[in-house]
């Protein structure tokens, strides 16, 4: 850092780094302390959150900043002995403070009232005092206590009964726990959740119950945080559950084997149905075959027919060429024929 500044004169660059070292000093000679553990509040409650200076001196002269996620707009501002309202968040306006009796002891309180769950986080305090700064991190969690649970029953379901059980109000989302009356656990059915415009939980969890003499069954709901919880049980009237009968009883005994024999007469069935479709369609090509030869044979018998006619006539043929060229007597007029031309006496 020294090398990087430059000044003409060498006293006043003496000067400057004379209060870089003792900024050094003073940023040492201080720390900010929070809480170790984080700080649990009812809902709707008040909430203070210490800061202390170590060791112990007054803040009263410091820049002091509450903060959340980003540095600014702030929970609350402290500067020049009074709160400075134009970088506080909206959602914190008329709703916090700092306790000013402990900021000469260097104890910094900041008190959040009628606590939301929208509260419930992280929260930075701030110090500043001139060039330097320090901060510690306080850690704020809601417990928010619902109504007591509702339990019903919805109706049969599953040779048992259907119980539901629901509460709101919660926060954070609470431990949903069914059991009998030894208080042995039963694990849920299902299990939903919705949170309302104040991100407060609400939780409904089912249950069937097929063993009639359990006689009560208990839902609870258990705040993660404190530990705390509500109970509700219901009443199961062993009348209130479906009676088996005994033909049910044989049915599942015996329904496989008739599922197996079902499936055993469908096969045979169905290669009895292939064989007599193989015979039908061998049969249907006998058919085909012998009609096919017949027309065979009677285009054979039709061309040997005509053939035989075409025989007769061919034989026929010599006797009429002969009877129809006969040799006829031939005259030779010498005047008018070729000089070459003779006869022959055979």
């Amino acid at each position: 850092l020294r090398c990087s500044w430059r000044y003409s004169s060498p006293r006043g660059k003496l000067f400057i780094c004379s209060i870089l070292d003792f900024s050094l000093w003073v940023s040492d000679s201080y720390s900010i302390i929070g809480p170790a553990q984080p700080i649990l509040v009812l809902l709707g409650a008040d909430a203070s959150l210490p800061c202390q200076l170590f060791p112990e001196q007054s803040a009263a002269h410091m820049q002091i900043r509450w903060y959340r996620a980003q540095f600014s707009p702030a929970v609350l501002v402290y500067q020049n002995g009074q709160e400075q309202g134009g970088e506080q968040m909206l959602e914190y306006r008329g709703r916090t403070e700092l306790v000013q009796d402990s900021i000469g002891r260097g104890t910094v309180t900041l008190l959040i009232q009628q606590i939301r769950a929208s509260d419930d986080g992280q929260y930075r305090c701030h110090f500043k005092e001139g060039y330097i700064s320090q901060e510690a991190i306080v850690e704020l969690h809601v417990i928010g206590l619902g109504a007591a649970p509702h339990v019903h029953m919805m109706g049969p379901e599953d040779d048992g009964i259907r119980v539901l059980c629901s509460s709101g109000g919660w926060f954070p989302k609470p431990r949903v726990q069914w059991s009998d009356m030894a208080g042995a656990k039963l694990p849920s059915l299902s299990e939903s959740q919705s949170q309302d415009g104040d991100g407060l939980f609400h939780v409904e969890a089912s249950l069937v119950v097929t063993d009639s003499s359990l006689g009560n069954v208990t839902c609870s709901f258990q705040n993660p945080l404190s530990g705390q919880e509500k109970v509700s049980a219901l009443f199961l009237p062993e009348p209130f559950f479906p009676r088996t009968s005994p033909w049910k009883k044989a049915l599942a005994g015996t329904l496989p084997v008739l599922v197996l024999l079902l499936i055993g007469m469908s096969y045979f069935g169905w290669r009895e149905l292939m064989e007599r479709k193989k015979e039908s369609q061998e049969k249907e090509e006998e058919k085909e075959e012998m009609s096919s030869n017949k027309k065979l044979k009677a285009e054979l018998d039709q061309r040997k027919a005509l053939y035989k006619e075409d025989w007769k006539k061919a034989l026929l043929y010599p006797d009429w060429r002969k009877e129809l060229f006969k040799p006829a007597p031939i005259t030779l007029n010498h005047n008018i024929s070729h000089q070459t031309l003779s006869i022959d006496k055979n």
